[in-house]
């Protein structure tokens, strides 16, 4: 891990000093409203940066996990992490320093799990990353066990990339910006094959996800939906074509596997936001 430059030790002192206030007032888990990141088990080789083709993503890898508030940087990402014993367990918060790049995925990993918070669009904090909840004596609840890991992926600004979010395409004032020759009602299975389920684009894009295996296809085709309409416009300068998106994901889909379902995701999530231009 790289030094922290000079120039940031007084914004990291405030930043320290605040997480240090918020666990004192605390005393149990943060604030309500927290964790924003939307908590997915996963395999604990999972990276978002598997099917990375473009080269467009980075890790930020702390192991182990120091106790307290400490901080954090790789040359690029600088955060401060405050892991704590808190009233429901060992969880993890954490905080964005630096400016300019946009945290996509934060893989949290402990003996008895691995959990991936995804960030659609991303953010640059969030609170009560946990592992798994285990029975911990003297305690009559089950309590989150250690964390072992934590990793942050990220994305830089890159010249010529861009990207749409699911959230831009499924909003009806934005339908008329779906490009040829893709419409709300076009068929997940005519774009990628037998193993997609029987719904529209449209229905797509409004997936919840869920456990086990049509879970991560849910997870999987709201991104990939997302990507194959940022690869066919004209006005996006998408990282992936069209063909690209269609093979990577009939792949992952014919694969049944979960973690190479979800790991797909990631990247995809990842690549649509990047930085939408259209109105």
């Amino acid at each position: 891990m790289n030094a922290i430059s000079r120039s940031l030790i007084p914004k990291l002192r405030v930043t320290a000093a605040t997480l240090a206030l918020t666990l004192a007032a605390a005393g149990t888990a943060s604030a309500t409203g927290y964790p924003i990141g939307t908590k997915t088990p996963v395999d604990p080789s999972f990276s978002c940066r598997d099917f990375d083709t473009a080269g467009l993503l980075s890790e930020l890898v702390i192991s182990p996990i120091p106790e307290d508030v400490t901080l954090h940087s790789d040359g690029t990402l600088d955060v401060a992490t405050a892991y704590y014993f808190s009233s429901d367990g060992w969880v993890l918060d954490w905080y964005q320093l630096s400016s300019g790049q946009a945290i996509h995925h934060v893989l949290v990993q402990g003996p008895n799990g691995a959990y991936d918070y995804s960030y659609d669009p991303p953010v640059t904090e969030d609170r009560n990353l946990a592992g798994t909840a285990v029975p911990t004596p003297p305690y009559v609840n089950p309590k989150y066990e250690g964390l072992d890991k934590a990793s942050f992926c990220y994305s830089t600004p890159h010249e010529g990339v861009e990207g749409c979010t699911l959230g831009y395409w499924k909003v009806p004032k934005h339908h008329d910006s779906w490009p040829w020759p893709y419409t709300t009602g076009s068929s997940l299975q005519s774009a990628f094959g037998a193993n997609a389920f029987n719904d529209t684009f449209l229905t797509a894009l409004n997936y919840k996800g869920g456990p086990g295996i049509d879970g991560a296809k849910r997870i999987l085709l709201k991104q990939a939906v997302a990507s194959l309409l940022n690869a066919a416009s004209g006005g996006v300068e998408f990282p992936l074509t069209t063909q690209q998106v269609i093979d990577m994901t009939t792949f992952a889909l014919g694969s049944n596997d979960r973690d190479v379902m979800i790991s797909l995701s990631a990247t995809l999530d990842a690549y649509n936001n990047m930085g939408c231009p259209l109105n």
